[in-house]
């Protein structure tokens, strides 16, 4: 979108670092990449943290995610949460400057259902817009339903993720590297679908990687700033090619420990030529003083 490749200074991803391993952040859930580790779930109170940055030819951009939840059994369970946002466009006609907002307040509930043959996992998740129309928010109630399919052959995982939604949420609860390089949200019908493979290289280490799509229908918005304005996207570049997106990602997953994780993705965009680089760091804040809970796919 932007003919400057990774225009941002080193430093901004270097701070990104230090600040993620001051804070420990992360959100684990899902699936146990590490073969050691327990499969099953405590019941009780939940906290995560997260903060992950992204470095693309939109610009700079970050995300810290506080929540708090609750683990009723194996497979059911509620969170809440708030992120803020930390952006730097590199969009043409305007300022190139950071901006700090709070964003919308989510719940999700997740479902999940394991078994020899194939795993399935399902996430609603709600967002409310209760600032109004700011920077990444539509001004609207936001609805994601996902849902995710994995079974393991010795070492490799394929798996297919799927969902709909009423636009581009900022779901972070997803390990979706591609949700991350989008600095604005939308409004419209829209599906997704993902499928890749994982390689489990050596305990507490993995790799891979996948092929993505949304798939719109109807009428759809794009929101930057909080403001539904195409003068704001890149010169021949319409909310349907936004919206209309596809392409592949390739990541690395490092378990530190059974609460800390960090992982390194790249994401390109086929349609819009647009690549981006994304760390991620976390914590499951539980799991530093009591059995850790299943980490995330």
């Amino acid at each position: 979108m932007n003919a400057s490749r990774f225009s941002g200074k080193p430093w901004i991803l270097a701070f990104l670092v230090v600040i993620a391993i001051v804070l420990s952040p992360l959100r684990l859930w899902g699936q146990d990449y590490d073969e050691e580790q327990p499969a099953y779930q405590e019941r009780g109170f939940t906290m995560f943290e997260e903060l992950r940055g992204v470095e693309s030819d939109q610009g700079q951009f970050g995300i810290a995610d506080t929540s708090v939840g609750y683990m009723f059994n194996d497979h059911i369970a509620f969170d809440i949460g708030e992120p803020v946002f930390f952006a730097r466009a590199t969009v043409p006609n305007t300022v190139h400057e950071w901006k700090i907002d709070a964003g919308d307040p989510y719940a999700d509930l997740r479902l999940s259902f394991d078994n020899p043959y194939v795993n399935y996992d399902t996430v609603f998740t709600a967002t409310v817009p209760v600032f109004g129309e700011n920077v990444l928010s539509t001004g609207r109630v936001g609805l994601d339903w996902f849902n995710h399919f994995d079974h393991t052959f010795w070492r490799v995982t394929p798996f297919a993720n799927g969902g709909v939604a009423d636009g581009i949420l900022d779901t972070t609860q997803l390990n979706q590297p591609y949700r991350l390089a989008q600095n604005f949200k939308t409004l419209g019908f829209l599906g997704d679908v993902e499928g890749g493979v994982a390689f489990q290289l050596v305990p507490h280490l993995r790799i891979g990687g996948s092929y993505y799509a949304l798939l719109p229908a109807g009428d759809q918005k794009v929101y930057i700033n909080g403001v539904q304005d195409l003068f704001l996207l890149p010169a021949g570049v319409s909310a349907s090619d936004i919206t209309h997106d596809r392409g592949y990602t390739a990541f690395v997953r490092l378990n530190v420990s059974r609460f800390l994780y960090a992982e390194a993705a790249y994401v390109h965009s086929i349609p819009l030529n647009d690549d981006a680089a994304t760390i991620t760091f976390g914590v499951d804040v539980r799991s530093l003083f009591t059995r850790a809970r299943a980490q995330a796919y």
